[in-house]
């Protein structure tokens, strides 16, 4: 029986794969083949091709399978698909010259999330095999920003109802939704072997406690953003991939498994240790003669030192092996070190040549008082350039910051954090070590020191500091045990069986094989029967220690908005569905029955063009969104009053004006409403009320033009207007 190699390729760095020559296809006339997989593909899909004038078809051999690149195109669009011999349906692509990339201002993607998942099932079930199926609820994606014409699904192939590495993606136009775009990975060009029958032989219960000893946990002090006080709490380990095999029912290190396997394989690509040029950006002189230092103004530069005493004072620090450098630029930064208080900070760039090479060191001072700050490094790497042992380096470190940080560093104690990271201390240059602040027999790393020592002459080539000495830290008193806190972790994940994808070394002996031989392959994926722990929808921080329950980390997906005031609101539904979109207030809070300023509704026009902010703490950030106001043309400059409270005629016309409908409304003589009330409406203004109702964005008898309206009411409107049909 002739066996195809069903594989993905592993490089022996193995940190990519790559369709892997094999046996030629069936021999036979290219024209004839092409013809033949074209009309497969055609009746696939069930394709009508007439309105394309050119076609072209490209074929790919000497891989794991043939593979036809189709292409079709005319004077509207264009189709491109790629296919196996069979005629199995591996990417399409489809485009349209008139196609509408775009939507109107201020409006809500249109589109019908059903409809969308039917035109994708449709597709799906023409190209799938009868092993595979697709989830499309878990793999749907919605629209999440404005002026979106598109629904994405992607997710995992499952084969036998089973989860695999097999993945797709698929976007659906929402105009009229058609697939335009489609991928997937397959068996054929993607894995040696054969599918293995969906049978397990293990149990759950006995894959679990294997599984979990993969997982270790830290205790250590963590303070959460705007908390004063660090409380205790486990932190994940990294750690390797594994899976425990169906079949021999032991635990697979599959990091391991592919270091191993990748030892034996071809030479690899070699290492760029090329290092960046600080000087690039640290002296520019730019925008038109003006320095770094005279953009910040000369007021905060009040006070600074000139370059000639930083240039002294950082040469003094004889540890940082100064003496046979020449500065090369000294540049002047804002900063903020420390929440809410900003320095000037003082960059400066120093340079030595090496024959044919060039050492660089930016030392970061203070630039008024002309304390270190921080320190980095650039030098080309010479593996034989290391004169400085590891622990002559870890001397001098813990000598230089007791010299210069005494009473923050007597807190401090040597600090590995997690201990799946491997550091290449000593490797490239550089002696790395990092001390943390401990407390009550824990470490606390938002507290540290990190210095680097230079392996060929010891000085000190990197540090940096992070030091908040107004923490507080809870107690260490009635905490749970690690065993209790690693199984808490645990059952934050699910024990998962299905098809894993693992490494296999080939057996080139085999002559099918003799072209890979030749090419140095060495290893390919196959697929077979397993158990893994699948992580939860909501990532994991850590365990609390002291009541050993799982902690998630906050923050909502991109575009969304929550809020915690909407219950019994009458403008729920319309914050809830703009929140989506990222349209709305940040901080957590909508306040629907808080009167309605010009400030607060700029706020929340501005968050349209995807700029959130919390009104209740805007900072500086008024003007800049006043310019975004400015720019949509919800109004000109000389109309601002942020503390204006808006009537709802107010509101309406606003509106109309970012929506760019400002020109028709203010169209006199032409305009008529059913609004019982239309004779307390401003003659400049009955356009926009005619609009406002037309389009459905204000409903009912009255429309009660001055009467004061409130940020519910801003938010309704809004939503009815960018909802218009």
């Amino acid at each position: 029986m002739n066996k195809r190699i069903l594989s993905i390729l592993l490089t022996s760095l193995l940190l990519c794969s790559a369709v892997a020559p094999g046996i030629a296809a069936e021999g036979g006339d290219s024209a004839d083949r092409l013809a033949t997989v074209t009309g497969k593909v055609k009746n696939t899909l069930g394709l009508d091709t007439q309105r394309y004038q050119d076609f072209s078809g490209q074929l790919t051999e000497g891989g794991l399978a043939p593979t036809w690149r189709l292409s079709w195109s005319g004077e509207d669009g264009s189709l491109e698909i790629t296919a196996s011999e069979s005629g199995k349906i591996l990417s399409y692509s489809r485009y349209s010259e008139d196609e509408d990339r775009g939507s109107a201002p201020l409006s809500l993607p249109k589109t019908d999330p059903d409809k969308a998942k039917a035109a994708a099932k449709a597709f799906l079930d023409r190209v799938l095999g009868s092993a595979e199926t697709v989830d499309l609820d878990a793999s749907a994606g919605e629209p999440n920003y404005l002026r979106e014409t598109r629904n994405y699904f992607r997710g995992t192939i499952l084969l036998h109802g089973l989860p695999s590495p097999l993945n797709f993606s698929m976007t659906v136009r929402t105009s009229d939704y058609a697939v335009i775009q489609f991928r997937r990975d397959t068996l054929e060009t993607g894995y040696m072997g054969t599918l293995p029958a969906a049978s397990f032989r293990m149990r759950q219960s006995a894959a679990e406690p294997l599984l979990r000893g993969t997982l270790s946990l830290r205790l250590e002090y963590v303070l959460e953003e705007g908390e004063k006080t660090a409380v205790l709490r486990y932190l994940p380990n990294r750690t390797d991939s594994f899976y425990v095999d169906d079949a021999s029912q032991k635990l697979v290190n599959l990091t391991r498994l592919y270091e191993e396997l990748g030892e034996g394989g071809s030479s690899g690509s070699s290492r760029d240790e090329a290092a960046p040029d600080p000087s690039v950006s640290a002296g520019a002189d730019s925008n038109g003669g003006l320095t770094q230092a005279e953009q910040l103004g000369a007021d905060k530069l009040k006070g600074t030192l000139p370059k000639e005493t930083l240039d002294q004072r950082a040469r003094s620090i004889e540890q940082l092996g100064l003496n046979s450098y020449t500065l090369a630029s000294v540049s002047y930064w804002e900063e903020e070190l420390e929440k809410d208080a900003p320095i000037i900070t003082a960059r400066l760039s120093y340079a030595k040549r090496e024959g044919e090479e060039t050492r660089r060191r930016v030392v970061t001072l203070n630039a008024k008082t002309g304390a270190l700050i921080e320190v980095s490094s650039s030098r080309p790497w010479d593996r034989e350039d290391c004169r400085v042992s590891e622990d002559t380096a870890r001397k001098t470190a813990e000598a230089f910051l007791a010299a210069r940080q005494g009473e923050w560093f007597s807190q401090c104690e040597a600090y590995s954090g997690d201990p799946g990271y491997t550091k290449e201390d000593g490797r490239y240059g550089t002696w790395n070590f990092q001390y943390a602040r401990k407390v009550n027999g824990y470490f606390f790393p938002d507290n540290q020191f990190s210095i680097g020592i230079d392996t060929a002459d010891g000085s000190v080539s990197s540090y940096s500091q992070a030091w908040s000495a107004d923490v507080q830290f809870a107690d260490a008193d009635g905490i749970v045990s690690m065993e209790q806190a690693v199984q808490a972790y645990f059952k934050t994940f699910q024990v998962s069986k299905g098809y894993v994808a693992v490494p296999q070394k080939l057996d080139l002996s085999d002559p099918e094989y003799a072209p890979l031989a030749k090419m140095d392959y060495r290893v390919f994926n196959s697929l077979k029967l397993g158990w893994q722990l699948t992580a939860p929808e909501r990532s994991v921080s850590g365990i609390d220690a002291k009541t050993g329950k799982p902690v998630f980390w906050t923050g909502a997906e991109r575009g969304a908005l929550e809020y915690s005031d909407l219950a019994g609101s009458q403008a729920k539904r319309a914050a809830e569905t703009l929140a989506k979109y990222g349209i709305g207030y940040g901080g957590g809070k909508l306040e629907p029955g808080k009167k309605l300023t010009q400030l607060d509704l700029v706020v929340l026009l501005a968050s349209t063009q995807g700029s959130v902010t919390d009104p209740e703490n805007l900072a500086d950030d008024a003007d800049r969104l006043y310019r975004i106001a400015y720019s949509m043309g919800m109004l000109r400059r000389e109309e601002r009053n942020d503390s204006q409270l808006l009537s709802r005629m107010d509101l309406i016309k606003y509106l109309l004006d970012a929506g760019g409908y400002g020109p028709a409304a203010r169209l006199q003589g032409i305009y008529r409403t059913d609004f019982s009330d239309e004779a307390e409406i401003p003659a400049q203004m009955l356009g926009y009320a005619a609009l406002a109702q037309a389009m459905g964005v204000v409903q009912g008898d009255k429309l009660n033009p001055g009467q004061s309206v409130t940020r519910g009411d801003a938010v309704i409107l809004l939503c009815a207007f960018m909802e218009r049909s």
